[in-house]
């Protein structure tokens, strides 16, 4: 529950400390006393939009605390998943948010959050209704969420929520793979015209090296071959050649060295020579007898370099990359003949998928068409209480334009306020007043809507366009909705203030030099002179003898909110 709220330097309040009490408590005061400013102060601790025009004139910021006590364990385990609680104080949240010319600033139990985490995380904490939530119930997607909540679909809705995000994941995928079908079908047939025509000549690893050199070689014989034999015949083969003069000196040399040892060593380096001799002219017989004079063989060979150069061409590669390119054009045809294959595969995962979310939607449609009608039940009753005694209420589910997250349902609340008419979308037919007592009745239908409601929840002048009797039914149902939860509302009517838990009082005063609101907790006498201010006179014995039957009242009626059935 809401505790304690404090405001400083917003708007006309200087500084205020509000302590809350369990139960229903109620704000009354004149006409621009403030109470709007006290609403939009708790909107700011609640997360929401901050703006430098509600710091009090002349400061330099503006802070707005609140103290949430008695926490349910499920708000325990949130706020410590996030590693926002408090560990010496367990079942208590402290929300602060400061204002300045430039932004805001907002902690939970003294750590930094963003507004949009503190805003998620007091929805669970507070409900605010007030005119412009009320007007929220006109709207189709607020209508549907009040139904869910009533018949607590929590689980359906995730599932289908799940079963659509999925759905909707593999239509993307399908949906990008479609268009890239046709770019990938286009490179597929180039893949495959390229492959064939690099199949037809199949480049070898080193094929290119080794047909340069035998080409080399092939259109060489015809010199290699004429140079080669003039060698020859001047090593060996000729009349002259250079083995006979070698052999005719290695004989003069042994005569040197038969006189004189100082020859041996020209005798050995001759017969050295001889030997190198022999081997060079054995060596140019070897390689001379391997020439051939082919010109169909260079013929060949140079057709061949030719057809790997215009392949290599083609691909703006050297000829020696063509078997590696070859490999990498079959392997991408490979991948994309795959890919192709694959959308099958994944047209048929979307199928399911889609199947899927439908078979869900039709389980939470299931569930809408069993709970609306239970729904329009309970509210028709409160409503019938409330005033609206002749009142038809229906709840109207029909399939939906196009499938959602939240289902596949479009939900329409119905009224026909007066006999004779028909049904009616709620936005078309319902007055302000009524308006505000169709959402009452649904907030009390909704008493045990879910596992963790929100603790507190407040009413900001949900009595308008109500009086007499039905202001005291009204009075009478936010004192029963106290007994579940902490209620706050803010209200000009006496009937509806003496069923309160707890009253305080929004004044405001003026001086020559300001104007400022203060809000007071009023004791038993207090509330007697606020109450017979809101009749008419606080100093008129009437009204006050009035005010005093009222406030007796609270303790001998009670309304029970029967419990569905869904």
């Amino acid at each position: 529950m809401l505790e304690q709220l404090t405001i400083d330097q917003i708007a006309i309040i200087e500084h205020s400390e509000i302590p809350f009490r369990p139960g229903y408590n109620v704000l009354t005061g004149e006409t621009g006393a403030g109470k709007s400013i006290l609403i939009d102060a708790l909107g700011l601790v609640l997360g929401e939009r901050a703006d430098a025009s509600s710091i009090r004139h002349g400061q330099a910021r503006a802070t707005v605390s609140a103290t949430f006590s008695e926490l349910s364990s499920a708000h325990q385990q949130e706020l410590a998943e996030d590693g926002l609680d408090d560990p010496d104080n367990p079942g208590q949240i402290h929300i602060r948010r400061t204002l300045r010319d430039g932004g805001s600033k907002a902690w939970v139990n003294d750590q930094s959050v963003t507004g949009s985490k503190l805003k998620t995380l007091a929805a669970t904490l507070v409900n605010i209704h007030g005119q412009h939530h009320n007007q929220a119930l006109l709207k189709n997607d607020e209508q549907r969420r009040r139904l869910d909540r009533y018949a607590n679909h929590r689980e359906l809705l995730t599932a289908c929520a799940n079963a659509y995000r999925h759905w909707q994941h593999l239509e993307k995928e399908h949906e990008a793979w479609q268009n890239a079908r046709t770019s990938d079908e286009e490179r597929l047939a180039l893949l495959a015209y390229q492959l064939d025509e690099i199949e037809q000549i199949a480049p070898q690893d080193g094929e290119f090296d080794e047909l340069a050199a035998r080409q080399s070689l092939l259109a060489s014989a015809d010199q290699i071959l004429a140079s080669g034999g003039k060698l020859a015949d001047q090593l060996s083969d000729g009349e002259h050649n250079l083995q006979s003069a070698l052999r005719q000196a290695q004989r003069e040399a042994e005569h040197l060295a038969a006189i004189h040892d100082n020859y041996r060593e020209t005798a050995e380096l001759l017969e050295q020579s001889a030997v190198y001799l022999s081997e060079a002219s054995d060596s140019l017989a070897k390689q001379l007898g391997k020439i051939e004079h082919d010109p169909e063989a260079l013929a060949e060979t140079e057709a061949r370099m030719s057809a790997l150069h215009a392949l290599a061409r083609k691909h703006h590669i050297d000829p020696g990359q063509l078997p590696a390119h070859w490999q990498t054009l079959a392997a991408e045809h490979e991948a994309l003949s795959q890919k192709n294959q694959s959308g099958s595969a994944l047209e048929a995962a979307c199928r399911a998928a889609e199947a899927d979310y439908h078979t869900k939607a039709a389980a939470l449609s299931t569930a809408r068409q069993k709970a609306a009608p239970a729904l329009a039940r309970d509210v028709e009753q409160w409503i019938h209480q409330l005033g609206m005694e002749k009142a038809t209420f229906a709840i109207d589910v029909q399939p939906a334009a196009r499938p959602a997250a939240h289902g596949n349902d479009d939900i329409t609340y119905t009224l026909c306020a007066n006999p004779g008419q028909t049904l009616q979308p709620l936005a078309k037919v319902a007055s302000g007043g009524e308006l505000s007592r169709v959402s009452l009745a649904i907030e009390v239908a909704c008493l045990d809507e879910t596992p963790t409601p929100p603790p507190t929840i407040i009413f900001d002048e949900i009595d308008t366009g109500i009086g007499g009797e039905i202001a005291d039914t009204v009075g009478r149902l936010l004192h029963t909705l106290g007994q579940s939860r902490q209620v706050l509302c803010i209200t000009h009517l006496p009937q509806v203030a003496a069923y309160a838990d707890a009253h305080y009082r929004i004044e405001k005063h003026s001086d020559n030099h300001a104007t400022q609101t203060r809000v007071t907790a009023l004791d038993d006498e207090a509330r007697i002179t606020e109450i017979a201010r809101m009749l008419g006179s606080a100093a008129s014995d009437t009204s006050r003898d009035h005010a005093r039957t009222m406030l007796a009242r609270k303790a001998s009626v009670n309304i029970t909110p029967r419990r569905r059935a869904v």
